[in-house]
């Protein structure tokens, strides 16, 4: 069984297993809200049929931290690229310890950022941020800590609850990461049925639904789920179908 299948399997089980939860984040929600963003998905998404769902990286937990971690206040192609060049220096498939290792190899967190992802991208933009390198080998010590190497791990032991467990909250105790914004970004790379609530969700939320809309993480992640079960697709297609929508690129490449 390849590491895909095994993921895939194992996260069937998670719709039963967190069941109490999410009926009680989408208690948050209203029918009213769900109808009105179904019919805009209606208008202005496309076919449901034609919406994809972002592979990931189901073989390296390495690239789902360095990703998750790059995207937010990134513009994509620069994510891209800063994966593209720890792949070059380092390997694809990877465990957590990996980024780790390079960091460490490199001389610390802010040679690896000049030398490997060649960005100083700070975490926030507040003076004396981290580097986003340096929450990298943070979140990365994190997984270590847990024995979590893989992916499969990861999903092993999280998969009943994939949030509000330790790994999660310990996710948001890392610098400029306790909106878990990377932490769901995190799971849908790992092949989870999660939504990133950042700011293009918020966005695609707020015209959908008027910028009066109450809008916070939680509610974001909680519409979002609600809209795709009704329309009946996978929560990461919707929310990738919904990001490129409110960034103002094509729906389908």
């Amino acid at each position: 069984m390849d590491v895909s299948t095994f993921v895939s399997e194992v996260i069937c089980s998670v719709d039963k297993n967190q069941l109490t939860r999410e009926r009680t984040l989408l208690m948050t929600v209203t029918d009213n809200e769900i109808n009105t963003l179904v019919k805009y998905c209606e208008a202005h998404l496309g076919d449901p049929q034609l919406w994809w769902t972002p592979d990931g990286y189901p073989d390296s937990l390495a690239l789902c931290i360095i990703d998750s971690i790059y995207s937010t206040g990134s513009h994509y192609s620069s994510v891209v690229k800063v994966v593209e060049r720890y792949i070059s220096a380092c390997s694809e498939s990877a465990g957590a310890r990996a980024p780790a290792q390079s960091i460490q190899k490199s001389g610390g967190a802010r040679q690896w950022a000049s030398s490997i992802a060649h960005s100083l991208k700070p975490a926030h933009t507040r003076s004396g941020a981290p580097l986003k390198a340096e929450i990298i080998n943070q979140a990365a010590d994190l997984m270590i800590k847990f024995k979590i190497d893989t992916v499969p791990d990861l999903v092993a032991q999280i998969a009943g609850q994939p949030t509000e467990n330790d790994v999660h909250r310990e996710w948001e105790r890392l610098p400029s990461q306790s909106s878990g914004v990377t932490y769901n970004y995190l799971l849908i790379l790992a092949g989870f049925p999660s939504v990133k609530p950042d700011r293009m969700i918020f966005r695609f939320l707020a015209t959908a639904l008027g910028e009066e809309a109450e809008l916070d993480a939680d509610r974001a992640v909680a519409l979002m789920t609600r809209t795709a079960q009704v329309m009946k697709v996978d929560p990461r297609a919707l929310d990738h179908i919904a990001w490129r929508a409110a960034s103002g690129r094509e729906l389908v490449d």
